[in-house]
Parts: C-alpha cells; structure tokens; sequence
C-alpha cells in the first residue's frame, strides 16, 4: 500500500492543490450527471452486484470476489464474474474461463481475472474494458442469475441492483487522491448498499473512519483474511504450512504489502526478505535474477508468493516457489444479511 508523509503533503500542498481540484471537479461532474439521469447506467438482462472499493487498491477485493461467487454458487444460484481485466495485453470482449476450463493466458487476461479463472470452478471469468457489451455476452452465453462486477464501484455505465464497497480496515487517512488513497469523496459512499472494512483481523478499523462511513451507508460490517494452512506450487501441488519451519523468501506485487507480512506472520512464516512489488506488477527477467540470488544467499526454504503472483514467477520453477493462498471469513449473522442483500 503507497505510504503518504503527512510532512512531504504538507510540504507540496500548494503544488498538489490545482491537480487535487481538478480530480474533484471531474468526479464531482461525472457523479452530478448520473444522479441527474444526463448519463444514463445501462441494465443487464439479470442481477449485477458491484464489489468495489472507495481507495486505490489494498482492501482485499479479490479474496472477497472469490467468497461472494462460491458462496452464492453454494445457495444454488448461477453466478459470472466481470472484469476489465486491468493491464492486460489484449483488448476486447475475452472469455477467461468458460467455467469448466481456463481458456485463456495470464497476459491476455490480467492477473486477477487469471487467478479467480483458476480458481472459480463451475463461474464463468469474462473481462472486457466495455463492462456492458462483456455483461451482454455472459447473458446470452451463460444465463447467470447474477453476475458479479468486478472493481466496479466507479463504472456507472451499467447498472448495479446492489453496490458494495471494500475499505482497507488500515486505512487512517480518508482523504482525495493526490493527498490520500480515496478516488473519490467519502460521502460517495452513499451509493454503497453495504460497506465491508476487510482485514479486521489484521488491523482493527479505525472508529472515527467507522462512525464516519456509517453516517453514509447503514449497513456496514467486518470481514476477516485467513491465511490457508497449505501452500499451492507451480504445478498445482500442495505443502503444508507447517512443512517450512526456517527461513523464506516472500514476493508480491499487492496494493497492501504490509497485510501481506502479517498473513505470513500469521500462518507461521518466517520472511527474511521481502520484494515488494507494484500492485500488477510485471516481474523482468533482473526480478527475477534478484530473487533467485537472494534466495540462493538467504539459504531459504521456499519463495512464497501471493496467488494472482504464482504464475508470473514461473522462470522459478526449478526452485520451490509457493503461493500462501488466503480467505475471507464473516461472522454468520454478517454473512447471512449480505446474501439476503445480494439474493
């Protein structure tokens, strides 16, 4: 997560202040002409739950995409997922995962649509810039009873039957970009049906960022981040844990590196170095020459990754490179509101 010196803010305050103003007027405007009906949100032919976050990534948004589509998948409901597919090097209407088989690669389909791809069995993965022609052919494709958009809180071109909203529970400073991580201002979150401060177990949310949100949406809850108790390799394998008792090497390229650190404390595991990457990162062939070097000097046990990273560190799969996989869990009565909400 990008760390802000209230210091060096104040120091360029004044140079920040006219990009800083003009960031609000575009979103002030841009929301203006939606709430008047000026711009109008197209509707899908089925229900669509947006999952987005209020902040510049870090809140978790694709564990929780994971949980929320087996979860519904789970209550018997046929369930999509939509994507932009961010940074990805294609362009277009692309199917990910047909929902029996990944039918595409990592580059062409971006990071977290290839990961939730992989791990969705039975959810077909979609990602196209235009959210609403990608949300069109899912109808007509797969006839889903819902259809879950991914980061999405911010596209208003289509239409939405339910908003929830992810923020950080670490988050301390709930100011606009340039000065703070929101993209747009709190009040906004006035759209959301629901708000899920995620990571609570990692870092209690702040009570003054809870009272605040919840004098603009209701109904708000905590979630949770559990790391797993078994690894995923390379080729799909798993190892247990509590196999790796001595040093490892971690790798990410997240928007919260730090809740990263505290997952791997959590599941027992002992980092001597950390590369801390860009959120979807890109690893060049020096990365990766690095890793394998400090990894070799470290004398570590394993490389452990986050999982939409797993594949990106495939030159390394001569060494023993994990993923620590994570889930998202909601205390029962939270978790049954929520689906009534989305149901």
């Amino acid at each position: 997560m990008p760390q802000f010196d209230p210091q060096s803010i104040k120091k360029y305050r004044m140079f920040l202040w006219p990009l800083g103003f003009f960031y609000w007027l575009l979103i002030f405007w841009r929301n203006f002409f939606y709430n008047l009906g000026f711009f109008v949100s197209r509707k899908l032919p089925c229900k669509v739950v947006s999952i987005g976050n209020l902040s510049v990534g870090g809140t978790g948004k694709t564990p929780f995409v994971l949980f929320l589509a087996n979860t519904l998948k789970a209550t018997g409901l046929k369930v999509a997922v939509l994507s932009r597919g961010y940074k990805r090097k294609s362009a277009g209407t692309l199917v990910v995962s047909d929902g029996n088989a990944v039918q595409s690669n990592l580059e062409n389909s971006g990071d977290e649509p290839f990961m939730l791809a992989n791990k969705l069995k039975g959810i077909p993965v979609v990602v196209d810039e235009n959210r609403y022609r990608g949300g069109q052919l899912i109808c007509n494709e797969y006839n889903p009873d819902v259809i879950l958009m991914d980061d999405a809180f911010q596209h208003r071109r289509v239409f939405r039957d339910v908003d929830i909203v992810l923020i950080n529970s670490n988050h301390r400073r709930p100011k606009l970009l340039p000065y703070g991580l929101l993209r747009e201002p709190l009040r906004n979150i006035k759209r959301a049906d629901a708000v899920i401060f995620t990571k609570a177990n990692l870092t209690p949310p702040d009570e003054k960022l809870v009272n605040a949100v919840s004098n603009y949406c209701s109904f708000t809850m905590e979630s949770d981040l559990i790391p797993n108790t078994q690894l995923i390799g390379l080729d799909g394998s798993t190892k247990p844990v509590s196999d790796f008792n001595g040093p490892v090497v971690a790798v990410s390229g997240v928007g919260d590196p730090d809740s990263f650190e505290v997952i791997m404390e959590e599941a027992g595991l002992d980092y001597v170095h950390h590369f801390r990457h860009d959120n979807h990162a890109d690893y060049s062939a020096m990365d990766l020459e690095v890793i394998r070097e400090v990894f070799l000097a470290a004398e570590a046990q394993a490389i452990i990754t986050t999982e939409k990273d797993l594949a990106k560190l495939e030159e390394l799969k001569d060494l023993p490179v994990y993923a620590l996989p994570v889930g998202v869990s909601l205390y029962t009565k939270d978790e049954e509101q929520l689906i009534d909400l989305v149901c």
